[in-house]
Parts: C-alpha cells; structure tokens; sequence
C-alpha cells in the first residue's frame, strides 16, 4: 500500500470539503507529458513543461476526453518538472517530462478502476490543453499564422523538424485514453532517477508492459508465455523501439487523442453559455 505523506494530505485537502483520511484514499504517479518528439510530430518546450505543471494541479481526470462529469475520476494534487541527464529525445534535449500525483477515493464505484491501474490495463493518459503558439523548430515561425514550408519530421542541417508548442494557456483536464499522442505518457511506478539501476529496471518494466499490451491488440492469439519469453532475451533499448512500433501500428487502429483542444472555428447559437 502507498503511504501517504502528512504534506501530501495536506495537499490533497486543498480541494476536498472535509478532512480525508489516508485510508479513504488511492493515490498514483503519472507522466502526463514531455518533451519528446510526439506521433503528431510536435513536442513541448521545456519552458512548456514548467509552465504546464502549475496549470495542471487541480486539474480532472476523466476518460477518452469526454468532458462530462459523469466521467470525472481523479484529481492532480501536485506536479513538477523533472528530468534524466542519460536520456535523450529524437532531437538531441534532455528527456525532460511533467511528473503528477493525482488521487481518487476508495470506494465501491472506483473498486474495479483501482484494480486495473494496479495490474497496467489503465495505464496510458493524454491531455487537454492550450497553446498561445506553435513554432517550426528549425525557422522559429509561428505556424498559426501560416505555414513555413519546413516539413515535420524532415532533417535540416542535421536539425529534425517538429512543431514546438509554446507559451500554455491553460489546460483542461487528463484522460486516459488506449493510444496517447505521447509515447510515455501514462501511469508510472514510483522510482527516483537518481539511482541508474532502479531506474533501468522500472523502463525495462514499463517497456515489457507495453510490448505485451500492444502485440495482445495486434495478434490477440499469440499465447502470453511466448510475449513474456520474447521480452525477457531482449534487452532494454530493444524493448523500446519494439514497444514505440507497436504502438506506432496500434494507433493505426485507435483513434489517436491529441494533447491540443482544437480551436472554435465555427460560430454556434445554441446558447449553451447561459446554461448553469
């Protein structure tokens, strides 16, 4: 069982209406993003991050992005940025990511969610969020304003191309969702990147999860016993770039949850701004 400090009770008390008792709450870690190079071909800026992790404490989980309360299930009480100096991303900067501490109560209604958590089926998030602008990473131009005609994902003067999103707003809420946008966003295990060797452990782990997971979508019959063989001879960085294609060809077959909440285009007249 997690032991839940007195700060972090004093933490989570900051949007409860009465007092909360450690054993009447669940709580967990999760990466809720980084600056990792995404399947949408942008990333966030570390200034992004920081930023992102104060406007993310408060904030609601819910699922696949379906903003009812019905679907409201947890809350990030604490987030901060961290970073390990012997990773780095497809475009050569310190793996840098947003690390959440987000809780829900015990209870008969989360009984079962608490489970999956517990066993890896509800693992991957995404987030909803805001951007005040989206820059090419190699001329720097602001892309809302129009295209620079630089091409996402192509290599100039050494310099991979992306879309950087800067400058948060806000942000909405987290889901999880089947197929993140980012790779490693999702619930993790505790760990500190301080010791090499426990963290090498915990991405071998999080790798094999993934691997697992995805190859069960993609070809339900292969029995588990050969996926768990196959992992184990395989060492870290093959799981990784197994486990990225997988999930490359599973969001193939997923509909894919962008980290951006698009922009209101068209002009409504429902009223529903009245409505309380």
């Amino acid at each position: 069982m997690v032991i839940i400090t007195e700060k972090e009770l004093e933490e989570i008390g900051k949007f409860t209406r009465k007092d909360i008792t450690e054993q009447e709450l669940y709580t967990f870690p999760l990466i809720l993003c980084d600056n990792e190079i995404d399947r949408d071909g942008e990333k966030f800026t570390a200034e992004s991050l920081e930023k992102l992790a104060e406007l993310f404490v408060g904030k609601t989980g819910i699922f696949d992005h379906n903003a009812s309360s019905k679907n409201q299930t947890a809350r990030i009480y604490s987030a901060q940025v961290r970073e390990d100096p012997s990773r780095v991303t497809a475009d050569g900067e310190t793996y840098t990511w947003v690390e959440a501490k987000a809780y829900m109560l015990r209870n008969e209604k989360n009984k079962d969610l608490i489970s999956e958590i517990e066993a890896g089926i509800k693992k991957e998030t995404s987030v909803g969020c805001s951007v005040k602008s989206i820059r090419c990473s190699v001329c720097g131009k602001d892309l809302r304003g129009g295209a620079c005609g630089h091409i996402k994902g192509k290599v100039y003067n050494g310099k991979i191309c992306c879309n950087l999103l800067c400058e948060p707003e806000d942000a909405y809420e987290w889901s999880f969702v089947a197929v993140p946008s980012q790779k490693n966003a999702g619930v993790i295990k505790s760990f500190s990147p301080g010791s090499a060797g426990e963290y090498e452990s915990e991405l071998r782990s999080e790798y094999i999860s993934g691997v697992i997971k995805d190859f069960s979508l993609l070809l339900p019959g292969i029995p588990h016993p050969v996926l768990t063989g196959v992992c184990a001879s395989a060492n870290t960085a093959a799981l990784k770039k197994l486990r990225d294609y997988l999930r490359d060809e599973a969001a193939k077959k997923s509909p894919l949850f962008r980290q951006l909440v698009p922009d209101e285009t068209e002009e409504t007249h429902n009223y529903s701004e009245f409505k309380i």
